[in-house]
């Protein structure tokens, strides 16, 4: 019985005594050090699991590491390695003109093409592009190709593109009637994107087979990659 009492008090995680200590000698005492088996470690302001010492936020549970030292945490940060780029190309268009119960002639159209972005994440387009117009053509390929650095803490980004086919060169009217439709979705001539970051993917849409018209196909895709 009296080995026993010696062993219990002599063993620190047994011991009533323990407490008192300073297990990991870091001189902070057990009952103030939030890690008392750690010598590196004594506080854990924001109550994570993480010591202050190698949390990188201290005062922010939700994070705790910046691999890339942006200022922006791994959670919050969609490329953890560096700046953050999005590229969005539109890659080929062809026309495939009116639907037949449409009572127009086929022709070839003078088709340019907007791209619209949400870079803020507030649900409203903030920035648009243009094309060139190119005229009388049915095909083309590499049309145009938006890059731009985003905020590392933006979780997605909104995108829309939008074909037009301006019926008088000397003209670049924007208008239902010019709007040249690429989904099959009826009443809708484009797709709003909501993009969880960090992506990479293709869409192959064409407008055949709703209530829209004229219709093309539109093949564009989105990517994201770390700036140099």
């Amino acid at each position: 019985m009296l080995m026993l009492a010696f062993y219990v008090i002599m063993t620190p995680s047994l011991s009533p005594l323990g407490s008192l200590g300073d297990w990991d000698s870091d001189g902070a005492l057990n009952t103030s050090d939030a890690f008392p088996r750690d010598a590196s470690e004594q506080a854990d302001s924001d109550g994570d699991g993480v010591g202050d010492n190698a949390d990188v936020f201290p005062n922010d549970k939700s994070e705790t590491l910046d691999s890339d030292s942006d200022g922006v945490g791994d959670n919050a940060d969609f490329l953890d390695s560096g700046d953050g780029v999005v590229s969005i190309t539109i890659d080929r268009f062809d026309f495939l003109g009116y639907e037949e119960s449409y009572n127009r002639w086929r022709y070839y159209p003078n088709p340019w093409f907007e791209v619209k972005l949400d870079v803020n994440g507030d649900g409203s387009y903030d920035i648009t592009y243009e094309s060139e117009m190119f005229t009388e053509v049915l095909e083309i390929e590499d049309i145009i190709n938006v890059t731009i650095n985003v905020e590392d803490g933006l979780g997605s980004l909104g995108f829309r593109i939008i074909a037009y086919d301006v019926w008088s060169v000397s003209e670049t009217n924007v208008t239902d009637y010019e709007i040249i439709d690429y989904t099959s979705l009826d009443q809708a001539k484009w797709v709003d994107h909501e993009i969880a970051l960090p992506f990479d993917g293709v869409w192959e849409s064409s407008g055949v087979g709703d209530l829209d018209t004229p219709d093309c196909a539109l093949d564009y895709s989105m990517t994201t990659w770390v700036s140099d």
